[in-house]
């Protein structure tokens, strides 16, 4: 029995690629899904050439969405059964990491305050005030 999923996580670890015995390319990685306060861990193998590509281009700690064939597992663990899925993905999607907000800069850090910005400079250019536009639209 399997089941097609659509499953988003992390990646573990790096992806490798692998050669089967009979000189078919195909890559293994492991995914990481936390929902809920859970983790279930997807093994996951891929056949695709398109979608081995892309697994090989992200880096462990990379989020990434993937498609396919899931069959259930389960694994023990300090003598408890925990559940994994076994992935036969089809189809993988690069997602953009959570945003992070950037540090805030240090007092030490000099701006100098005569010299309009970069950005104050376009904001006049742009503003057009004084460019004689005249919308006939009333608002």
């Amino acid at each position: 029995m399997s089941i097609h999923v659509l499953l988003t996580g992390v990646l573990h670890k790096d992806a490798v690629a692998r050669t089967s015995q009979n000189g078919n390319q195909y890559v293994t990685c492991t995914v990481r899904v936390e929902q809920d306060g859970q983790t279930v861990w997807a093994n996951v193998i891929c056949f695709d050439d398109l979608a081995q590509g892309e697994l090989l281009r992200l880096n462990a700690g990379d989020a990434v969405s993937l498609q396919g064939k899931a069959m259930p597992k389960v694994y023990m663990k300090d003598e408890e059964a925990r559940p994994s899925l076994q992935v036969t993905a089809n189809a993988v999607l690069p997602l953009q990491p959570k945003y992070q907000p950037k540090p805030q800069a240090t007092k030490n850090r000099s701006v100098a305050k005569d010299k309009p910005s970069t950005m104050d400079a376009r904001r006049e250019e742009t503003s057009g005030a004084d460019d004689g536009f005249d919308d006939p639209l009333p608002f």
